[in-house]
């Protein structure tokens, strides 16, 4: 391979090393009490991880190695790094008094790790069925924990810590106000946790970022992308990225269920439809996919995964 087509191709995985590095550096931060730091670089990972596509899209250098590499990365940066952060926070005694307190937490956890291996090796099998061109079946890895990233800096910001006051000093506007969030509020993250890994694992439909049919929606989308990686590239307003994210997740949700288009969509097969060798099967993909899946009238294109 000459040099030039080895670093076209080296160039969007060096931006996944980087995404791994700020996964490893949140579970780091986590053992050593720096909580606010652990979360700031689970977002760093959510801005890292869209733009190793970008830069694959950009250069012409998608490759399968690159598309492994990402789910890897995914799973220690959105799995193990938010999992560990939340149980280090939440075992400290002065939030996590009893032993049921205790096994829910852990319980809680482990269910999070699960769905995003699910989540991930769902996608590494059904991510290129024509259904999944321009949504996702179930909430991304990327969105969910990026999301509860910053709900988790937000509540810090607004004094849910057992201090009564927020761990790190906010030199920042706080548009929430004088709003005091109490440390009651983490009695509830636990069940807040398996919410949001039940719908990773579900089959809710997200689109995909895109064009988008309207104009005015694709500067929207575009616009508050933009804010989203200024906010979180200079560590600021975590309320904002917070709010944004949920909004999607909520909003694309709602949108499934009303759409027609949406609603005669379903997730592609996860186990194989026989047991006889694929080589030996008839190859008419149009067997499994109706016309109004082809069609379906989305608009948006995002080759990257979840």
């Amino acid at each position: 391979m000459d040099i030039k087509r080895f670093l076209r191709y080296l160039a969007p995985n060096l931006v996944t090393f980087a995404s791994l590095t700020f996964g490893m550096s949140s579970i780091v931060s986590s053992f050593e009490g720096r909580y606010v730091d652990a979360a700031w670089f689970v977002i760093f990972s959510v801005l890292t991880d869209k733009l190793d596509g970008f830069v694959a899209r950009l250069v012409k250098g998608t490759s399968e190695f690159g598309v492994q590499l990402d789910s890897f990365a995914d799973f220690l940066n959105f799995g193990i790094a938010p999992a560990t952060l939340w149980y280090t926070y939440l075992s400290r005694p002065e939030l996590m008094a009893t032993g049921m307190e205790r096994a829910l937490t852990v319980g809680a956890m482990a269910l999070w790790v699960l769905a995003v291996t699910f989540r991930l090796a769902r996608y590494n099998i059904v991510g290129e069925d024509p259904r999944c061109k321009r949504i996702f079946f179930g909430v991304p890895t990327t969105l969910m924990g990026g999301m509860l990233a910053a709900l988790f800096l937000t509540l810090l910001k607004y004094g849910a810590d057992p201090s009564g006051v927020t761990i790190t000093v906010y030199d920042e506007p706080r548009p929430l106000g004088s709003l005091h969030v109490g440390p009651g509020v983490w009695t509830y993250w636990p069940a807040l946790v398996a919410l949001g890994a039940l719908l990773m694992a579900s089959a809710v439909k997200i689109p995909k970022l895109g064009v988008a049919k309207h104009k005015t929606v694709t500067v929207f989308i575009f616009a508050n992308v933009f804010i989203g990686y200024a906010a979180g590239a200079t560590r600021h307003f975590p309320e904002y990225l917070c709010f944004a994210a949920t909004l999607w997740i909520v909003g694309s949700i709602v949108w499934g269920q009303f759409n027609h288009d949406a609603r005669q969509l379903h997730p592609p097969p996860i186990f194989p439809k026989s047991d006889r060798p694929a080589h030996e099967l008839p190859q008419r993909p149009e067997d499994d996919l109706g016309p109004e899946d082809d069609e379906a009238g989305f608009e948006g294109t995002a080759e990257h995964k979840a």
